[in-house]
């Protein structure tokens, strides 16, 4: 439920072998995801399923062409060396209008799902956040500032390293300059994350005026950024625009041989975007 449960996740749908074949399983995803939350009754679960099922189909032919035609855009962008700052600027606010489109169609559908919980129901979904908050905080603190650079530096390759292959030196070098030379937001994003989730229990626990609870859903869920401080938000404004740089690095770093891997991996992606979107 960090974001609206039903949204569950849709970057499950570009985990393992085919993006397309995940996305069928999706459904089933995010039930199995939204079970780690809460335990519906009967009548919730009806409602939810309907709820997703009617998302499913929205989702697959009104928005999965946007995501296409955002990634074709970025590949011609990547391949003409013209991604720049800007560019990578539109992709974020993209990005971020894709998520406030989700939350708009499938709030109207939640709102009466979460207003009938139960206490008990409450109790679940806020016990299993703070457990995910204890675990972060196991996870990072306590950690040296060159441990978390090194875990940083594990994690940008990670994912760098699944779209062009085994990373070149230099590569690896501009990664670990970018995650040296970043604002550190560690503390400050563990505190956000804890007052969120604060804030986040008041709204469900004045559930049953759906009209206060759409409100603050809705501010929790797609306006985060105005519950966060100055300082905080100055800082991951300016993280963003170095790893927009990063990304642009990494481009002009990328050999023959990864420009390769890239553009398969991305024409397969896209290509099986618009068949999903075509198959209705």
């Amino acid at each position: 439920m960090k974001k609206v449960i039903l949204w569950g996740l849709l970057s499950i749908s570009l985990i393992g072998c085919s993006t397309k074949v995940g996305y069928y399983f999706l459904d089933w995803a995010i039930e199995w995801k939204l079970e780690e939350f809460v335990t519906l009754d009967d009548q919730q679960g009806k409602q939810f399923e309907l709820a997703l099922d009617t998302f499913l189909v929205w989702h697959r032919t009104q928005e999965m062409p946007r995501y296409r035609d955002q990634l074709a855009l970025l590949g011609a962008e990547i391949n003409h060396q013209r991604f720049s700052t800007q560019s990578w600027s539109d992709h974020v606010r993209s990005a971020k209008a894709h998520w406030i489109r989700v939350f708009d169609f499938v709030e109207p559908s939640l709102i009466p799902i979460i207003s009938s919980f139960s206490d008990e129901q409450v109790k679940q979904v806020i016990a299993h956040l703070r457990v995910e908050e204890k675990e972060l905080n196991e996870k990072y603190l306590g950690k040296s500032q060159s441990q978390l650079i090194e875990m940083a530096d594990e994690r940008i390759e990670k994912r760098v390293g699944k779209w062009v292959g085994k990373l070149l030196p230099s590569q690896k070098t501009a990664i670990h300059t970018y995650n040296v030379e970043r604002g550190d937001t560690l503390d400050m994003w563990l505190e956000y994350r804890h007052d969120w989730i604060r804030l986040f229990s008041q709204a469900l626990k004045n559930r049953q005026n759906q009209k206060a609870l759409s409100h603050s859903l809705r501010l929790l869920m797609t306006q985060p950024d105005t519950l966060k401080s100055k300082a905080y938000q100055t800082k991951l404004d300016d993280n963003t625009a170095r790893f927009g740089e990063l990304l642009i690095k990494l481009n002009r770093l990328t050999s023959e041989k990864q420009k390769q891997r890239f553009e398969k991996k991305l024409n397969t992606l896209i290509r099986e975007l618009t068949e999903i979107s075509e198959d209705i």
